[in-house]
């Protein structure tokens, strides 16, 4: 079986045309057809310690790839009734474990289409990746901190939840996600089906276009 070291090669032979970052991950719009050829191989290289759940796995594996620091870092992904699309947190466990050994959830929500008026299926490609991306960066956030700073970060988000979302939009930035991000966002904001008060409560809360569009400039990232 090809190591790391070959799988990296066989990436860069199958895609030429596309621009990496530091990461190793891809910084143009992501194709789903061309995602395709090396969904195994990114699998390889960033799916271990991952549970995918069916029907999600390429768009989640193309974000996880600009998450090197996560490959050793249990995450499930699960879908379930919630009241918003969807979120990442540690399992309730985590007291009892060193931020080493936690797992980690990203959960996104089963009806969505019938309380925020669009679906995850919905969503472009790009979008999709843009999700995940925004949800991994929440978990890369937690892996700093110790279970003490867990606790009083779920205080924080209670009272200072736009602080955080529009932060952790900066993580995924950074990590190349900028156009996900931006076309997760158009996305919400030009959808005429979505619910009023989610579209709200994305607005406040989270950076807007113009921001997002600054902030990639600023890491080079192509538009």
């Amino acid at each position: 079986m090809p190591g790391k070291r070959e799988l990296y090669i066989i990436f860069f032979i199958l895609l030429p045309e596309c621009i990496y970052s530091q990461y190793g991950c891809i910084r143009e719009n992501f194709q789903p057809d061309d995602a395709r050829l090396i969904k195994d191989s990114l699998e390889c290289i960033h799916g271990f310690k991952k549970t995918f759940l069916p029907g999600y796995e390429l768009p989640a594996i193309l974000a996880l790839s600009c998450y090197p620091e996560l490959d050793s870092i249990n995450i499930e992904l699960k879908s379930r009734k919630l009241n918003h699309f969807g979120n990442a947190r540690p399992k309730m466990d985590f007291i009892f474990r060193n931020k080493e050994n936690r797992h980690y959830i990203i959960i996104i929500n089963k009806d969505a289409k019938d309380i925020l008026g669009f679906a995850f299926s919905d969503l472009p490609f790009n979008a999709q990746i843009g999700f995940f991306g925004h949800e991994l960066a929440h978990i890369t956030d937690y892996t700093g901190k110790n279970n003490f700073q867990m606790i009083s970060f779920g205080v924080k988000y209670f009272f200072m939840r736009k602080a955080v979302e529009r932060y952790t939009d900066h993580i995924a930035i950074k990590h190349n996600l900028g156009r996900q991000i931006y076309d997760l966002r158009s996305f919400v904001l030009n959808n005429p089906d979505i619910d009023d008060h989610y579209l709200k409560y994305k607005s406040n809360n989270y950076l807007d276009g113009e921001e997002i569009l600054h902030e990639i400039s600023k890491f080079n990232e192509p538009r």
